[in-house]
């Protein structure tokens, strides 16, 4: 019965499951920066706490994917690290969704031999 488990929930979500066509990845994940700003939009009514995590920053991270929305939008796959307002502390890494607007290319990091012909961050 564990066999017949394991292959059900193996089809439920396949990996990998990029389609040529649509959704990229990038291997090895090229260097971007993403605005925290675009991704965890402030509030208007809210007072700022300085020793709280900071997410309003634009902060370095890695982009390994790029899919398409049913909508027609695109989101990347990025690992960043947030870190505290006050600059204590070490940071939390993540790695989310984020639209495509809240990310850019980064050069001051060594280019990627496929990054030197395309330097835009679009789709």
């Amino acid at each position: 019965m564990t066999l017949i488990l394991e292959r059900v929930f193996d089809q439920v979500h396949p990996d990998p499951p990029w389609r040529r066509g649509d959704d990229r990845q990038f291997r090895p994940p090229r260097p971007v920066w993403v605005n925290l700003a675009r991704v965890y939009p402030r509030p208007e009514h809210i007072r700022p706490y300085p020793s709280g995590w900071d997410v309003q920053a634009e902060v370095p991270g890695t982009q390994s994917a790029w899919i398409r929305t049913a909508a027609g939008g695109w989101l990347a796959a990025v690992t960043f690290t947030i870190r505290r307002g006050d600059g204590n502390g070490g940071g939390v890494p993540q790695t989310a969704w984020v639209p495509a607007e809240a990310i850019r290319l980064r050069h001051d990091a060594p280019a990627r031999k496929d990054q030197r012909k395309r330097p835009t961050s679009e789709p």
